[in-house]
């Protein structure tokens, strides 16, 4: 966000300068100079949260950036600072004022072990696969096996239905299987989803 206001008021600026001093130049020409400046700007970001399997650099892109809770709820979350993530969480509420933070709230109780209350989050989550992924962790956590197994039917991303598989093979007591499951998982995923599956799958 910090980066795209900068790029359009350098923009405006850029275009203010240009027409005091009448200079002529093609507006597509300066509309893709301004993509790819955008592109160069984020390009930061968007290796980390999404591209890298670089846990460790990934981490120090997050400490970096600890001073919005979002990114405070995660880095307290993978490393177990249960009491640390719900001051994040409810820093975000404040901040993100009336933005659903459900999805954060049921994966936070499901750490605790407070399925009642990861119920009641899960049913605000909007994203069905996201809602169907934690329900499925819930229901691993109370040992419904076959609700699990029919939840992970539902979904179509790889990672997701290989990190319930290595859930699964954990309750169940077969290392040999979590761990087969776990390098499945993030084999095929990148980004924030693997630092938090590294961190969650680490003791594997």
């Amino acid at each position: 966000m910090k980066n795209l206001l900068l790029l359009i008021l350098g923009g405006f600026a850029i275009g203010i300068i240009l027409g005091v001093l009448n200079v002529q130049f093609n507006f597509w020409i300066f509309v893709g100079l301004l993509v790819l400046a955008f592109i160069a700007l984020s390009y930061r970001d968007v290796k980390y949260m999404f591209l890298s399997r670089d846990v460790e650099k990934i981490e120090k892109y997050l400490e970096k950036k600890r001073h919005e809770p979002y990114y405070g709820f995660i880095l307290e979350l993978a490393h177990g600072n249960l009491t640390g993530a719900k001051k994040e969480l409810e820093e975000l509420e404040r901040k993100w004022k009336g933005k659903k933070t459900a999805v954060f709230w049921a994966q936070y109780y499901l750490r605790v072990g407070n399925y009642t209350k990861a119920k009641e989050q899960v049913v605000r989550v909007d994203q069905q696969e996201i809602k169907t992924y934690i329900t499925a962790g819930i229901a691993v956590a109370e040992k419904d096996y076959k609700k699990a197994e029919e939840l992970k039917g539902e979904m179509r991303k790889d990672w997701m239905k290989f990190a319930i598989e290595t859930e699964l093979a954990l309750s169940r007591i077969n290392y040999v299987l979590a761990k087969e499951k776990k390098e499945q998982a993030l084999a095929s995923t990148k980004g924030l989803q693997y630092y938090m599956m590294s961190k969650e799958f680490q003791e594997i």
